[in-house]
């Protein structure tokens, strides 16, 4: 059986790790963060968000129902100070973490904005720290703060001077795959990692033995390419022919009835700028566009049907030579129920 590529770190190498929540750093990576302290390699955490709009186990452990914007900072600081806990267990130095205190399960919107502030920051850590391998969550991951994580760090290095190595990691939905890359946690190892995730309380109340399972023998990773690749297993398929974006949305497995509870975002990052639009069914022939970042209504996407496949071609303004793209098929905003049925797919281009 192949076994994959077993993770090599030197003590040359410079790792960026990008945690969407406190507890993703111990929960993905805390076998890879104990395997770069031990190796001595240059370490950086960027933790995203300080996970504090988690209403449910806050409203479980503090007995109340009301959540309000003072209850969710206080919370976020609890979370904040359970993953400084979690790094002195993993033997990770505070000084090597940085929170950026974004908005949790608010990272779709920061990316459909294109939040200047936002990537800026990213920019910064990539060509401050100017890592030789970036790892951060994985564009199927289903939770939207981690699959919105990986299309802003593709728009960051982007903009960036830096090209490390890629590796993505999955927390909720399928993980990547036995075969590909892992770093191998000897019994020690997977104690401390089983330590660090324990030491995350508030998370403990409803996710223990989900989380717990990932302090096993190995921690997976998939390798990602500087140009990401297209899933030809995806339910959205999508294309840029000329100045024009191409989708195919197959209803067959995302629901007839998905096609008016749920939006397209799509995502271009061009030679001229940005295009982040918001596309949903304003009838059985047209679909409306919303340009996020000018904040102002487009003409309609034509739609087309056959059966069960859904076509859509959208032409936004001024687009230039398209350097990426994304695009996802999920409701408009989060609700009680977070997580998508599927991530963000790479548009073809």
């Amino acid at each position: 059986m192949d076994l994959g590529e077993l993770l090599q770190v030197g003590a040359q190498d410079r790792v960026l790790v990008i945690a969407p929540h406190p507890d993703d750093e111990s929960i993905a990576t805390g076998g890879l963060l104990q395997t770069v302290r031990a190796a001595g390699a240059a370490l950086r955490l960027v933790v995203l968000t300080d996970g504090d709009n988690n209403p449910w186990p806050q409203r479980w452990i503090e007995k109340r129902w009301h959540v309000g914007a003072a209850e969710r900072a206080r919370w976020g600081a609890r979370r904040r100070e359970e993953a400084y806990a979690a790094l002195r267990v993993l033997g990770v130095d505070a000084d090597d973490a940085c929170f950026l205190g974004l908005p949790d399960l608010g990272l779709t919107d920061l990316l459909m904005r294109a939040d200047a502030a936002t990537l800026a920051a990213l920019v910064a850590q990539l060509d401050e720290f100017a890592p030789s391998l970036l790892v951060f969550p994985a564009a199927s991951d289903r939770h939207p703060d981690h699959n919105a994580a990986h299309v802003l760090l593709r728009c960051a290095l982007a903009r960036s001077t830096a090209a490390p190595r890629l590796l993505t990691f999955a927390v909720h939905g399928a993980s990547p795959a036995p075969g590909d890359v892992a770093v191998d946690l000897d019994v020690r190892q997977r104690e401390i990692k089983r330590d660090a995730i324990l030491a995350h309380a508030t998370q403990m109340q409803f996710s223990r033995r989900r989380f717990l399972a990932f302090a096993g023998e190995r921690e997976n990773y998939q390798p990602a390419e500087p140009i990401a690749r297209v899933d030809t297993a995806h339910p959205v398929q999508a294309r840029i022919c000329g100045g024009r974006v191409d989708m195919r949305v197959d209803l067959h497995r995302l629901g007839a009835a998905a096609l008016h509870s749920n939006v397209l975002f799509l995502v271009l990052e061009h030679a001229g700028g940005s295009v982040r639009c918001v596309l949903s069914a304003a009838s059985n022939e047209q679909v409306s566009v919303l340009d996020c970042v000018a904040a102002a209504q487009r003409e309609p996407a034509r739609l087309h049907r056959q059966g069960q496949m859904l076509e859509i071609s959208v032409e936004p303004a001024g687009i230039g030579a398209v350097r990426l793209g994304y695009v996802k098929f999920a409701r408009r905003e989060p609700g009680w129920r977070v997580f998508d049925r599927f991530g963000w797919q790479a548009v073809a281009t």
